[in-house]
This record gives structure tokens, sequence and C-alpha cells, in this order.
């Protein structure tokens, strides 16, 4: 008799203006069965297997490699597909699992801003502070948590008071493995202790975000996300190198060979 995984996300938010909003269903002991997409709001058939039974293209479904992992894709999402999906197998009864999926509506004006330029360069043993300011129109009233994210990763701050010290670092919801799976645990713990967040709501939406003692494992792309803003990333590189110069992103291959070439031209006019 298959099983469902209780164990995977069933509340799943999502935004306008990103690629897509993925639901993922998993079921043990699948045998012959198949699973189904629902809309629950329309009782319409999404996907049955891996065909899709929608006019609308922006409805896919994806299997995992061993057929546990069934994934329902919403490419470029809308407010409109915010409801509840039931994940559905074809026993005899059916049987089923609902998952709640929110998509935010954000404005087109409305970004973060993280400042600096795209790519910073910190010694290593300093701090990595990284300002986002959120920029929204007036009129939007609806406003959230700011998340930071190292790659795809959630950056939770390390809580003694967490059972077992875990969940330093965790992922949103349905999207990709937790660093937990791919960092040490010792790494895991010393990144989380290095952290601090610091957000300020109201009519201007500010976060800060405080790595103290920059280690090189610390290099990677953050971004900051607002809950109803588009995000804003930085890439940031920890060196050893004690030449201040290092720190300088160095010029394109392009911008030397010119430069030489124009070198070459001006030396015959100072040799007169």
């Amino acid at each position: 008799m298959p099983i469902f995984d209780f164990g995977m996300p069933r509340n799943i938010t999502g935004r306008t203006g990103h690629t897509e909003a993925i639901i993922k269903c998993r079921v043990d002991s699948l045998h012959d069965k198949s699973v189904s997409w629902i809309r629950k709001r329309d009782l319409h058939i999404l996907t049955v297997g891996t065909a899709t039974y929608t006019s609308d293209k922006r409805f896919q479904v994806s299997e995992s490699k061993d057929s546990r992992e069934w994934t329902l894709h919403v490419k470029s999402p809308l407010a409109k597909d915010s409801g509840i999906y039931e994940c559905q197998v074809n026993t005899e009864p059916k049987i089923s699992m609902a998952f709640q999926l929110n998509i935010i509506e954000i404005s087109p004006d409305a970004k973060a801003v993280i400042s600096g330029p795209h790519d910073l360069h910190f010694k290593a043993g300093s701090a990595i502070i990284l300002n986002c300011v959120v920029k929204q129109p007036s009129s939007v009233k609806d406003i959230g948590p700011i998340y930071w994210y190292r790659g795809e990763h959630m950056i939770t701050p390390f809580d003694a008071d967490e059972q077992d010290n875990e969940l330093q670092l965790s992922q949103q919801p349905a999207e990709s493995p937790s660093l937990n799976e791919i960092l040490s645990t010792d790494l895991q713990k010393d990144f989380a202790t290095r952290i601090a967040m610091e957000s300020q709501l109201g009519d201007t939406l500010k976060s800060r975000l405080r790595i103290s003692n920059a280690q090189t494992t610390d290099t990677g792309n953050y971004t900051c996300q607002p809950t109803t803003a588009s995000s804003a990333s930085v890439l940031v590189h920890v060196i050893n190198d004690e030449n201040p110069a290092a720190m300088q992103k160095s010029a394109s291959p392009a911008l030397e060979q010119h430069l030489g070439l124009l070198l070459l031209l001006l030396l015959p006019a100072f040799a007169y």
C-alpha cells in the first residue's frame, strides 16, 4: 500500500516575478500505482504520472529517479495560483495529501538593494557586514520578515536554546536540501555562531547581516529576500592575502590587453 511522507513541507510560499514555485510530494511503496496532482478549487486534474492534463503549460511535473518524489512546478507563478493542491494516488479507494500554496504578489517597483558594489572583498578575520534596504511604493501595506540566503539556503543565527543546537542553517521549504547535508557539523555551528541579524520594519524596511571573524569558507553569493519585494544579491569574497590591492577586483583580460597596446603606442612619443 502506498504511503505518503508527511514530513514534507505542506505550506509553501512563492512570489510573483520568480521563475517558479514548486510543491514536492513523496510517496513510498508506490509500486504500479500512479501519482496525480489536483487543483482543489475547481478539481482540475493538472498531471497524471509525468503527463500534463491542462492547457496552462505553466504546470509541469517531474519525477525523481527512484519514483518516490513527484514535484509540481508552477512556472511564473501568479497570485491566482494560490490555493490547495492535492497529491493523489490511484489506489482503491484513492488516497491523497493536501498542500497549501501561497503566492505573494510583488509590485514591480518593490525591490531590495544591498549597499556597495556587486562584488565585495573582505580580509579573513574581519567582519562581513551587508546592509539591505527595501524600496517599495507607499501603497504597499503588506510587509513581512526579510530573509538572508547563502546560495539557495536560508541563513539562521545560532540559538543556544534550540533543541540539540540544530537548524543553524535551513532552506526555504521544498526548494533545496539543507546545508546540514552539505557542511560538516563543525562548519555549521561555527558559521551560525558568527552570525548576527538586525531588521527594521516600518516605513523603511532595512536589514543588516553581520558575520564576524570572516573565513574563506564564507565566500559565496548572499541574497537579501524581503517578503513583499524582489531580492538583491552580492558576491562575497573572503581572502587571506594581506596586500590591500588584492581586495580590489582585477581588470578584465580584455581591458588589460587594451591598456598594453595603448602603452606601446605612447612609448615612442615619450622617447622624444
